[in-house]
């Protein structure tokens, strides 16, 4: 397939994804659902930035736009719903207790909003703006050479890792919105890469795990920083005894945020360079270079010996 052939398949694939995603956080509002539709969103909005930066059509960046919007009004919800998960990792006691309550009555409040905001009429007005962009690529009058699609992707990337690598150099891990601020520049970069992967080729796709992997750390380390925040804010309006009982959850939270700071900071290192670097092979042993360097007639090198058998 040539590049502009796989772009488009990329975006057919991006788009059925979404779609799928749609249905399911509609009929359920789970909270697998709704996380599987924020990521589809993701990618979508990400194989549409490559597409705009290939046609540099203006229009592409108000259908982003409309899948942003989609990803903001799922926000709320993703975020009670990791709450009440991450509540599981501290002490039951009675103002803990109290607090889930509040997070499940404001869990089903979100979860009715979000099923009626899912309407047909809008996923079907985003289905017809998809196909106008598909339209545009295979417009026989203004063809897109592959060469301009290769050199336009190869930009974007350059500067999606840019943008995360000057995150990462402002990153302070007691500051949450420096670490918010890096979660979305990798966001951005991880989903490009991964939607250009088939362009780009097999680095590509080990890259995109190994970002997967600081995504994941980095995106616990927020939840863990919403979910003190909330909490605290809680037990504030509850009173000072309040306080003083879930003090010591409080206290466990930040303890393992900050050791996920660590492991962010460790993860996200080798991240300067964007193609992996091979690692160099190792130098043979004495032994080894003289067998090396004996002639390929020469038929008592052991070497030659196991060929020819």
């Amino acid at each position: 397939m040539t590049p502009t052939s796989t772009l488009l398949s990329s975006v057919d694939k991006s788009w059925k994804q979404f779609a799928s995603a749609w249905k399911k956080a509609r009929a359920k509002g789970s909270e697998k659902a709704v996380h599987d539709l924020r990521v589809s969103t993701r990618r979508l909005i990400a194989t549409l930035e490559l597409a705009g930066a290939v046609s540099r059509d203006k229009e592409l960046s108000g259908v982003q736009k409309q899948f942003k919007k989609v990803l903001k009004r799922m926000g709320p919800l993703r975020d009670v719903q990791v709450q009440l998960e991450n509540l599981s990792q501290i002490r039951a006691i009675d103002p803990v207790e109290e607090f889930k309550r509040s997070l499940e009555r404001r869990e089903r409040r979100e979860i009715g909003r979000v099923t009626k905001d899912l309407k047909r009429r809008r996923r079907r007005g985003l289905s017809n703006e998809i196909h106008h962009i598909r339209a545009g690529f295979e417009n026989p009058r203004k063809p897109v050479d592959d060469a301009t699609v290769r050199h336009a992707i190869d930009s974007l990337v350059a500067i999606r890792h840019r943008a995360f690598w000057r995150a990462r150099g402002r990153f302070k891990p007691a500051n949450p919105e420096t670490l918010h601020n890096m979660r979305i520049a990798l966001k951005k970069l991880r989903y490009v890469i991964e939607s250009a992967q088939p362009i780009l080729g097999g680095w590509a796709r080990k890259r995109s795990r190994e970002m997967h992997t600081c995504q994941q750390l980095l995106g616990d380390a927020r939840d863990l920083d919403i979910l003190k925040t909330r909490l605290e804010k809680w037990a504030h309006k509850k009173g000072k005894k309040v306080v003083e009982a879930v003090a010591p959850e409080l206290a466990q939270l930040g303890r393992k945020r900050q050791r996920l700071a660590t492991s962010i900071r460790k993860s996200s290192a080798h991240f300067e360079e964007l193609v992996p670097v091979r690692k160099p092979r190792p130098k043979p042993k004495p032994d080894q270079e003289a067998t090396q360097a004996l002639p390929l007639h020469d038929v008592t090198s052991p070497v030659w010996v196991r060929t020819i058998h």
